[in-house]
């Protein structure tokens, strides 16, 4: 075994963060610093680790256990059983700092338990205020063009007009 092999840590990567080894969900216990979880289910087409995220969440310094994993169980809908869960310590970050990693990790890996509260589903109502703003300003953008086609088709101007062509009335050149 090389030497730069030795030096890698071990456990699950998603993203850019390195959780820990996963555990039995029903054995683990929170450690004492804060940071996020992931539930892993099995999933044959998941590779190099045949373990598919289903849920990432966020805890504190010192998380309760019990409410953590009645919280956990909630999201799952009281299905833990054969599941596993890796952690990814973060001493000395804001729950700010915790949630928004939670939330990216939830939007590139699309969980199957994320639920809106605490996943990209919060971004729903973004997107759709944001569609709803292009959807005004297009319209605006299609009646001003209308407007200025409707233009085109008014008759011309009334009044005197210059006649056009042979004239035999102007008088002979010189």
């Amino acid at each position: 075994m090389t030497s730069s092999a030795r030096h890698l840590p071990s456990g699950i990567r998603f993203n850019d963060c390195i959780f820990s080894e996963p555990v039995r969900f029903a054995d683990w216990i929170p450690p004492g610093c804060p940071g996020l979880f992931a539930i892993l289910a099995f999933d044959p087409n998941w590779a190099p680790k045949p373990l598919r995220p289903i849920y990432f969440g966020e805890f504190g310094n010192n998380a309760p256990a019990q409410q953590l994993m009645r919280d956990v169980n909630r999201a799952l809908h009281g299905s833990s059983r054969n599941l596993l869960i890796a952690v990814l310590p973060m001493p000395f970050t804001t729950t700010a700092q915790r949630c928004a990693l939670r939330d990216e990790m939830a939007g590139a890996y699309n969980p199957a338990c994320q639920i809106n509260g605490n996943a990209p589903g919060g971004e729903l109502g973004h997107n759709t205020g944001e569609l709803e703003r292009k959807h005004h300003e297009q319209n605006m953008q299609v009646s001003m063009l209308a407007a200025e086609i409707g233009r085109l088709y008014e008759p011309p101007p009334s009044g005197p007009r210059h006649r056009i062509g042979f004239n035999p009335l102007c008088e002979p050149a010189t």
